[in-house]
């Protein structure tokens, strides 16, 4: 048997000027579309969820100016073929993405202030007090 594994990693951009994050309006070219969630995707290749992530940048917002990327969570399914790494992109400036056809739009929202509905694994970490409580210690270190 075959074990079918998806791995995948995402972000939200945080503003170490403004404090506001950013998050991806999905297209209806993509699963949970219409709803707010993670820039990011799933990994090809054996890639390491970093390299997932850059490479997803990339493609999603184009060329950013990235100042850190820090690992906050790591969420496995139950049965252990799903797994999402979550990053927090740390920029100095709110910058406008260009975009790709997954996603319908983007926004700079305070933390907290979440744009609905959410993507179904977002809302899981934007309601999570661990979650929340990283990405503040990560902006008050950096700001």
């Amino acid at each position: 048997t075959v074990l079918i594994m998806i791995e995948a990693s995402g972000c939200i951009f945080l503003s170490t000027t403004t404090g506001r994050v950013m998050m991806q309006l999905r297209s209806e070219n993509v699963t949970h579309s219409k709803k707010w969630g993670f820039f990011g995707g799933k990994s090809e290749d054996q890639e390491r969820p970093s390299e997932t992530l850059y490479r997803e940048i990339e493609e999603e917002v184009g060329n950013v100016d990235i100042a850190k990327v820090i690992p906050v969570s790591k969420f496995t399914s139950k049965n252990g073929k799903f797994i999402y790494n979550s990053f927090v992109v740390l920029v100095n400036e709110e910058f406008i993405p260009k975009l790709n056809s997954e996603s319908n739009g983007y926004c700079w929202v305070a933390i907290e202030k979440w744009p609905k509905p959410l993507h179904p694994g977002a809302k899981i970490q934007c309601n999570s007090k661990d979650f929340l409580k990283k990405i503040k210690t990560i902006y008050d270190l950096h700001r």
